[in-house]
């Protein structure tokens, strides 16, 4: 069986080898193409075949099939090269993937138009009023805003919103696609929880697809900071796809990684479970912790009781 595995995963290990040394050399494959094909023409236009002319021309084959397959896989894409990147370095993951204004849209929603991107924020906005029940009088703070997708439009539906990433980049982008809106405001984060913001300062705490993209102790460092940050009697939002709904394991088993010894990117979401979130609410010291199932995603609510505060 050892040998058997041997031999199915050379193949792999090839790719990866050569896929290597042409990230490090992009003008191998193009520079042996030329040179085998100037060597064929060369012997063409002496109108000799020497011994050796079979192997340039499979030399040429092998380096115009390697060169053109490089070529397209390589292609830029709507992602971002983060190849280089390590997944708990999320200010340059995300700073690499809004290299521009459509660039960051479309890694914080699929969508890179404004209309479209407003509109893919509407059911957050409709689960954040009717499970946590913002309002008029709330001071909001949502963790990991990008461009502030959501507080674009949740901003006029509250006292004040408060949008904080890690990426520079993003939190840039978002001053100014909500510049103008008075009671919005961006601040970037250092990554290890939510030091930058006071005890008792905020009404409402939510993270919308968010979570996904962090490991699992700063999943829990975010939330148990929530916890501090809250005023008596403030609520918690979380969500986060389901693995144990059917379409939430249907995107689990999707995934485009195309072998198990492929390095996935840094940004590839890992989905939780209802019964993670509800065990982060409760450690925390959060009250009323409740799970609300709406496939894909499962949320979690939770309350600071005056009580323990």
């Amino acid at each position: 069986m050892s040998v058997l595995h041997g031999l199915i995963a050379r193949p792999a290990k090839l790719r990866r080898a050569v896929a290597t040394v042409l990230r490090q050399h992009a003008w191998l494959a193009p520079a042996a193409t030329v040179i085998c094909g100037g060597t064929l023409l060369l012997f063409a236009l002496r109108h000799t075949i020497p011994y050796s002319t079979l192997a340039v021309a499979a030399g040429l084959f092998v380096t115009s099939y390697v060169w053109g397959y490089w070529t397209r896989a390589s292609r830029p894409s709507r992602w971002a090269t983060t190849s280089h990147l390590q997944r708990r370095q999320y200010a340059e993951v995300w700073d690499t993937l809004a290299a521009s204004p459509k660039a960051a849209a479309f890694a914080v929603s699929g969508k890179e138009d404004e209309d479209n991107l407003r509109r893919s924020a509407e059911p957050v906005i409709r689960n954040l009023i009717d499970l946590v029940q913002i309002g008029a009088q709330d001071d909001v703070l949502e963790i990991g805003c990008g461009i502030g997708r959501i507080g674009r439009e949740l901003a006029p539906l509250c006292r004040s919103w408060t949008g904080s990433d890690v990426s520079e980049r993003m939190v840039t982008l978002g001053s100014e696609r909500l510049r103008g809106i008075r009671n919005a405001r961006f601040r970037q984060l250092q990554g290890d929880g939510l030091p930058e913001f006071a005890d008792d300062s905020f009404d409402v705490v939510y993270f919308a697809n968010m979570l996904s993209h962090l490991d699992e102790l700063d999943r829990w460092r975010y939330v148990k900071d929530s916890f501090r940050v809250l005023r008596p009697g403030g609520r918690i939002y979380v969500d986060t796809v389901d693995v144990e709904s059917d379409r939430g394991w249907s995107m689990f088993t999707a995934d485009p990684t195309p072998d198990l010894d492929s390095v996935r990117p840094p940004y590839t979401p890992r989905f939780s479970t209802g019964a993670e979130l509800r065990n982060y609410g409760n450690r925390a010291g959060f009250d009323a912790v409740q799970l609300h199932r709406q496939p894909p995603l499962v949320i979690m609510t939770a309350i600071k009781s005056k009580a323990r505060a």
